[in-house]
C-alpha cells in the first residue's frame, strides 16, 4: 500500500465512498491504517472485492500471485486493473477467469513478457482493455518526478543519500564523480 496504492485508495474513498481493503506484507498494519486503508490477508482481499488494483513490485515472491487459486477465492463478476508488473498474474488463469465469467472486466497497461503479440488470446477479449504501458504519464506524475530528481540531486550535492536508492553502496565508495556519501 505505497504511494501509488493509496493514492488509488484515497481517489476512491473520496470519490466513490469505497471501502479500501488493502494488502502489503512489507508494511505494518498502522501505517496502511493511516494512508486510509483497512489491513487484510490476501485471501480476504480477494474474497470481499469489486474491485481489485495492483500496485506492487516485482520479485520472485509475488510472480503469479493471481493464479487459478486466487481468481476461485473472488467474487463472481470482480474488475481486475493492473498497472504494476505484467508478471502478478497467470495469464492463461486469467484468461480462464474473464472467459468463465468469474471476472467481468479487465484493464491492463502491462503484460507479461511486453510487448504483447498482436495475436494474443486477450486482445480477443471484449472486456479486456489493454494500453501499452502509459499509466505513469500524467501530468501529475511527471511533474512529481522532476521534482524527485531535483530534490535528490540537491542532497547528492550536499553530501546525502537520496531516497529509494537501490544500490547505495556505489555511492558509499569512490566513484567516477568523485562522491562519497
Amino acid at each position: 500500500f505505497g504511494n501509488i496504492g493509496s493514492r488509488v485508495g484515497e481517489i476512491l474513498k473520496k470519490g466513490f465512498y469505497a471501502r479500501v481493503l488493502a494488502y502489503d506484507p512489507k508494511l505494518e498494519e498502522k501505517t496502511i491504517v493511516k494512508r486510509g486503508g483497512k489491513p487484510v490477508s490476501l485471501e480476504e482481499l480477494l474474497r470481499e472485492s469489486d474491485i481489485i488494483t495492483l500496485h506492487a513490485s516485482y520479485s520472485p515472491e509475488n510472480y503469479h500471485m493471481l493464479g487459478e487459486r486466487e481468481f476461485e477465492l473472488m467474487k463472481k463478476g470482480v474488475i481486475i486493473i493492473n498497472t504494476a508488473r505484467g508478471e502478478l498474474i497467470d495469464q492463461d488463469a486469467l484468461i480462464r477467469a474473464v472467459k468463465s465469467g468469474k471476472v467481468a472486466g479487465v484493464g491492463m497497461d502491462v503484460v507479461e513478457g511486453e510487448p504483447i503479440g498482436c495475436d494474443h488470446p486477450l486482445l480477443a477479449l471484449d472486456n479486456v482493455v489493454i494500453v501499452p504501458h502509459i499509466a505513469t504519464y500524467t501530468i501529475e506524475s511527471l511533474k512529481r518526478m522532476g521534482d524527485k530528481v531535483v530534490e535528490d540531486v540537491e542532497k547528492v550535492s550536499q553530501g546525502q543519500m537520496p531516497e529509494g536508492v537501490v544500490n547505495p553502496e556505489v555511492l558509499r565508495k569512490e566513484n567516477r564523480a568523485g562522491l562519497r556519501l
